[in-house]
């Protein structure tokens, strides 16, 4: 299997630069609000932007980086250029989705001054909710614009700000970053996560007081699953967090509760607990790449690896031949109803190929020799 493993890397890889437009994509331009809603948000096809899915596609390469062997591909290098030519060109405003990036490059010393200044405005700046939360603002139609979510947590702020959050507490010996992050995991578990369930909401709204249309989103619920162990392994050489207990004690129920709702074909429905939803790429292989982590950390036994090379077998499945990753749900708004989620269309994105490689770069840590 390894083997099969390293062919679906490379061709993942070499994919990730070269993706396809969705297909009719004019019919979901004409759409416009609409198309939004059904998930149609032009940054997430390609690397040509510096937002969310691109933060997710350097955090993929850096993996693979970890694991290359190969002398002719300098996934270091294409970073830095990357990075370069976005600074060059113009940074977006500064926002919750646009920190994603910072978690790779704050580890190139060409990016220093620039991670440091924009810790400095997610610690001071960054608007916030009650209770302190990192309320979630995106950006809006342009990267000069930003759209506010009055009073809104989501979960994907986990992935996307509180990790590089924890890691430059560690990097910069920061004892009050450290505990930024410590405490927005507490206050995302207090907000969106059910105990009975066992599972994430998408995001809580502390206007309304109101989880909108409580759905247990795959995507959603995947960023924490991952997060948790990168936490944990970039953490844990410091005195343990306040929340460390908290933190640990959800993860082990989400897994377990995950485990019990995996699909026949080894994936995750887009809603978790509806299985008349379609089974999702990207969040199933974010799930399994998590869940494989925290067996190689010591946070879980075992005994979940089995599900997990399951879920290997379906996201290669769904890899077509010129290594494009298949079947992965587009960008992803609040949804009003739960039905919402299902109408997401599925297309090719660049968070759908870095977190498939994101899988399968942990794979062959399982499968050594």
């Amino acid at each position: 299997m390894k083997e099969q493993v390293q062919l679906a890397l490379r061709k993942v890889m070499d994919q990730l630069l070269h993706l396809k437009r969705p297909q009719n994509e004019d019919r979901w331009q004409a759409l416009g609000e609409n198309g939004k809603t059904q998930g149609y948000f032009p940054r997430d096809f390609g690397m040509e932007e510096w937002d969310w899915p691109q933060g997710v596609g350097l955090y993929g390469l850096r993996k693979l980086a970890e694991h290359s062997r190969d002398p002719q591909r300098n996934y270091d290098d294409f970073i830095v250029r990357w990075a370069k030519e976005q600074m060059r060109r113009g940074l977006p405003l500064k926002n919750i989705n646009t920190t994603a990036p910072m978690l790779t490059l704050m580890d190139y010393s060409e990016f220093k001054g620039l991670s440091l200044e924009w810790m400095e405005w997610l610690v001071n700046e960054c608007p916030r909710t009650a209770e302190n939360g990192f309320q979630h603002v995106t950006s809006g139609d342009t990267k000069q614009e930003l759209t506010l979510h009055d009073q809104e947590i989501w979960i994907d702020t986990l992935f996307m700000v509180v990790l590089f959050a924890a890691k430059m507490g560690v990097r910069h010996n920061n004892p009050a970053w450290l505990s930024e992050a410590d405490a927005q995991f507490a206050l995302h578990i207090k907000y969106l996560f059910n105990r009975d369930d066992a599972l994430f909401y998408h995001g809580y709204d502390f206007k309304n007081k109101h989880n909108f249309s409580q759905a247990y989103w795959c995507r959603g619920n995947s960023w924490f699953t991952l997060a948790v162990p990168e936490y944990f392994d970039m953490t844990q050489r410091e005195a343990p967090t306040r929340s460390y207990g908290l933190i640990f004690e959800t993860y082990r129920a989400q897994v377990d509760k995950l485990m019990s709702l995996q699909a026949k074909n080894g994936l995750w429905h887009t809603l978790l607990d509806d299985p008349d939803s379609y089974t999702e790429v990207s969040g199933s292989a974010a799930i399994a790449a998590g869940i494989l982590k925290g067996i190689r950390l010591g946070l879980l036994d075992a005994r979940y690896a089995d599900g997990c090379f399951k879920t290997i077998e379906a996201v290669m499945s769904n890899i077509a031949e010129d290594g494009t990753v298949m079947n992965v749900s587009a960008g992803t708004a609040i949804g009003k109803r739960k039905e919402d989620y299902k109408s997401i269309m599925l297309a090719p994105t660049t968070y759908g190929q870095s977190l498939t490689i994101v899988l399968l770069a942990e794979a062959l840590n399982h499968l050594a020799g």
